[in-house]
């Protein structure tokens, strides 16, 4: 037989043979994981019950005068499935000069801003629970402040975070300067309010408050319009790790150098009292010194932190250790301006 013929031959068997072994049935194992989901939550609110709010002269101030105070009220509902950030803005739509004016005047610069706000968990506008208690709130302008309509005019004004199903008493007041005198004389103006609620973003701001008589803390601004102590977290808001980035900003010397511990405080139904002993978790030791302050760390909680208050205390505590006592106000520590959630991720 001719050689190259049985080459051939022996290629062919050879051929044959792999493709026989390859419908070989090998020892396997097969898991199967079906019906796997990814959805997206929602963001929604309603005011005053409604949803949407349409209103329209929701404030209707007539013949105010110097000296004097109107006030305007609100409740916010989350109706979403997500803990929302709220904000408020007011803008200036139009201003109408009286016939003797001969240069137009703002009445937005004689009105000066003046807003607090309450989180609370049952309705605070239903009569049947008229005792309900705010389980957080702050007062964020007051009229010694100083702050105008229009230094505010188109800002977006952080009030708070709003838990879901939870409500956000918003009390607004109109106070006209005292020395605003007859240049704004039969003048008026129109503006529009809005209030925005947004999914909770990866930074916290701390701020300086004073709490008179331990009841109502309220934000400290070292100047209109600029803060030079204050205080910045930036966290991921679901992750498997708590990674923070803390900064610190002591140029206004109300921080006396030393060292600080950042806490979390969760709510747990404790209304975060003063004088309450219940326990917050440390996340994070700085030294503090004049001017930028930075940490950077990383914390495996193995917990969820959820409605909690972010407060930079002095003294030192070991990180995911308990801190239990009286948190008292005093001059050297720095306040949430809106409650945090963060959410520990499965470990794959």
């Amino acid at each position: 037989m001719n050689s190259k013929i049985i080459l051939s031959l022996m290629v062919i068997g050879v051929v044959g043979a792999i493709a026989i072994g390859g419908t070989t049935a090998l020892f396997n194992d097969i898991e199967t994981a079906t019906a796997n989901t990814i959805s997206t939550g929602t963001i929604n609110i309603s005011v005053d019950g409604k949803d949407p709010w349409k209103a329209t002269g929701v404030v209707n101030i007539t013949d105010l005068k110097p000296c004097q105070n109107e006030y305007a009220e609100y409740t916010v509902k989350n109706i979403g499935n997500n803990p929302a950030n709220i904000f408020k803005m007011i803008k200036e739509t139009v201003q109408v000069n009286g016939t003797d004016q001969v240069a137009p005047i703002s009445l937005a610069q004689a009105i000066n801003y003046d807003m607090t706000v309450w989180v609370y968990k049952p309705d605070p506008t239903n009569s049947e629970v008229p005792s309900a208690d705010p389980v957080w709130w702050q007062v964020i302008y007051t009229n010694d402040m100083g702050f105008t309509l229009a230094s505010k005019d188109g800002q977006n004004i952080l009030l708070g975070m709003l838990p879901v199903g939870w409500f956000m008493k918003i009390q607004q007041s109109y106070h006209m300067d005292c020395q605003a005198g007859n240049g704004y004389q039969n003048k008026s103006m129109n503006f529009d309010i809005t209030l925005t609620a947004e999914q909770l973003v990866n930074t916290v701001t701390l701020q300086d408050k004073i709490f008179p008589d331990g009841e109502e803390p309220t934000i400290v601004y070292d100047q209109p319009g600029v803060d030079l102590t204050y205080g910045t977290v930036a966290y991921s808001v679901k992750e498997k790790t708590f990674d923070y980035n803390l900064t610190i900003e002591n140029n206004g010397g109300v921080l006396a150098p030393g060292a600080y511990t950042l806490i979390a405080w969760e709510e747990n139904g404790n209304n975060f009292d003063w004088g309450s002993s219940a326990s917050a978790i440390a996340l994070a030791n700085i030294n503090l010194v004049a001017g930028t302050n930075n940490q950077i760390g990383s914390l495996d909680l193995n917990q969820d932190l959820i409605n909690a208050k972010l407060w930079l205390i002095h003294g030192t505590y070991a990180p995911l250790g308990s801190v239990t006592g009286v948190f008292p106000w005093n001059k050297n520590g720095l306040f949430e301006t809106a409650l945090m959630d963060y959410y520990d991720s499965l470990t794959f």
